[in-house]
């Protein structure tokens, strides 16, 4: 009994292939890196899993406050370099002064569409006081 074999060809389709896919579902994720600065800025960290979707959503800016006394408030700018609307979706995941989970009703993704060259400002209030961290994380919609 003889096996098919696979040609280079066929190998690096299939590879191609199975990148492509993986990449569609890849999410970039956004952290606080360091102390506020003096302008009321917040040094973050990106991590960019998907280069096609962070020139659809690239964060510009970020910034925090604190809402009825002990609540944190997020705001992040988003940037689009694209030529025409793209869509994206992301969610704010809030975490408490260990890094653990804080369980909150609005961590659903929310799908937002974005003009040419546009800068839109993305927002979300903490859960509870008890949520110190935030974590910012977008998904490709395919628009």
């Amino acid at each position: 009994m003889t096996r098919p074999t696979l040609t280079l060809a066929s190998a690096l389709l299939v590879a191609s292939i199975v990148s492509f896919l993986t990449s569609c579902n890849t999410a970039n994720t956004i952290r606080v890196n360091g102390p506020a600065n003096a302008d009321g800025t917040i040094p973050y960290r990106q991590i960019i899993n998907n280069s096609w979707l962070h020139s659809k959503a690239n964060v510009i800016a970020v910034r925090e406050a604190t809402v009825n006394g002990d609540m944190m408030r997020v705001a992040v700018d988003v940037y689009s370099d694209q030529n025409s609307t793209k869509r994206f979706s992301y969610r704010f995941d809030w975490l408490d002064a260990a890094s653990m989970p804080v369980a909150s009703a609005t961590n659903s993704l929310t799908s937002v569409t974005i003009n040419p060259k546009e800068t839109i400002t993305l927002t979300a209030v903490a859960p509870s006081p008890v949520a110190t961290q935030w974590r910012l994380t977008f998904l490709d919609s395919n628009g």
